[in-house]
């Protein structure tokens, strides 16, 4: 060995595995989940969002308390990962402004239930899907070209239409 001796790279590694083992993952400041109700011939989506950083924080409005979409909002595919099309309601507008954001305070959860079933072009017969989800959100409203993004982790879910 070249300038370290067997037990001078014992103490690196063993250094390195306590410092590894030492680390504390700590868990992100938002964090998105989905959840997906299908009966009734509605696929139901449940957005949660829980703000555990000690700021406010600004959602996207559509998706906090609207009862439709205006875009394709949410990746839906099918089994195979074939995105399902969306074909619901398409707004043309400029960029977003405050108004079309959410507050939501800092450690509270807030929640917000849509209908997506009109927005995508769900197959006929039964079938499963999965649906996925960026979660933008703003720290500074004032600036919306700061969107960060905290994805919900995908949800399976079967639908019969």
């Amino acid at each position: 060995m070249h300038g370290i001796s067997q037990a001078g790279l014992l103490a690196l590694v063993l250094g390195g595995i306590v410092s590894a083992a030492g680390a504390v993952e700590t868990a992100p400041p938002v964090r998105h989940q989905l959840e997906v109700e299908t009966n009734r011939g509605q696929v139901r989506v449940r957005l949660l969002v829980e703000n555990r950083s000690s700021a406010t924080i600004y959602i996207p409005r559509e998706i906090a308390a609207e009862d439709a979409l205006t875009g394709r909002r949410f990746e839906i595919v099918d089994s195979t990962g074939k995105p399902v099309a969306y074909v619901g309601r398409m707004v043309k507008r400029g960029a977003l402004t405050g108004a079309d954001w959410q507050a939501v305070k800092a450690g509270s959860l807030h929640a917000h239930t849509i209908d997506v079933t009109p927005a995508y072009a769900f197959w006929k017969g039964k079938f499963a899907y999965e649906i996925r989800y960026d979660g933008p959100y703003l720290v500074d409203v004032t600036q919306p070209e700061a969107v960060q993004h905290s994805p919900a982790a995908p949800v399976k879910f079967q639908f019969s239409k």
